[in-house]
């Protein structure tokens, strides 16, 4: 159910509690069946404060309830608005009710047996060095490929000290540039 139809129910649902308390609860366990064709007495007593639409969206939630299936059981008093006995659940309509109750329990395992598989998935791998290094030498590349070989040369430099053989090489050529010089 979207958020919209079910604000337009909980707000029809609250107004039939307020008009009619001894027939309507909010309380899921004090739900008792109601009398049959009830939307027609509630229209006429509402006098159009809800349309039809929203009154059938309404006492479908409504009944469609676990606790409220659960109390239709054959020979239970179905109520009115005033609250009096209005009728009787019939053996039909308890087999309607118990079938209802027991999709919707199925529904419900089966929907905490997906939860579980769902969060019984194997947990990620977790990198390793080399799966770092590997990882920073392809964004590096990914640097160079957007801005060019001389960020990449500046970014070695800055992230990888020269080792002892480069500062000798480097010193050496030094050396070997300054004699040419002279």
């Amino acid at each position: 159910m979207n958020r919209a139809r079910h604000q337009v129910v909980a707000a029809v649902i609250a107004l039939l509690v307020e008009a009619f308390p001894r027939c309507f609860s909010i309380y899921e366990g004090r739900r008792r069946p109601l009398k049959l064709k009830i939307d027609l007495d509630i229209l006429t007593a509402l006098n159009g404060a809800v349309t039809p639409a929203e009154l059938q969206k309404a006492l479908g939630a409504y009944t469609s309830n676990s606790s409220y299936l659960g109390h239709i059981l054959k020979g239970a008093w179905r109520v009115d608005l005033a609250g009096e006995p209005a009728g009787v659940v019939t053996a039909d309509e308890e087999a309607h009710a118990k079938a209802a109750l027991a999709r919707i329990r199925a529904k419900e395992k089966n929907r905490t047996a997906q939860a579980k598989v769902q969060t019984q998935a194997p947990p990620a791998k977790r990198l390793s060095l080399a799966d770092l290094k590997a990882a920073a030498v392809r964004r590096k590349l990914s640097v160079s490929k957007n801005f060019g070989p001389a960020l990449l040369r500046r970014t070695e430099e800055e992230t990888c000290p020269p080792s002892k053989t480069d500062m000798l090489k480097r010193i050496t050529l030094s050396q070997k540039k300054g004699d040419a010089d002279a």
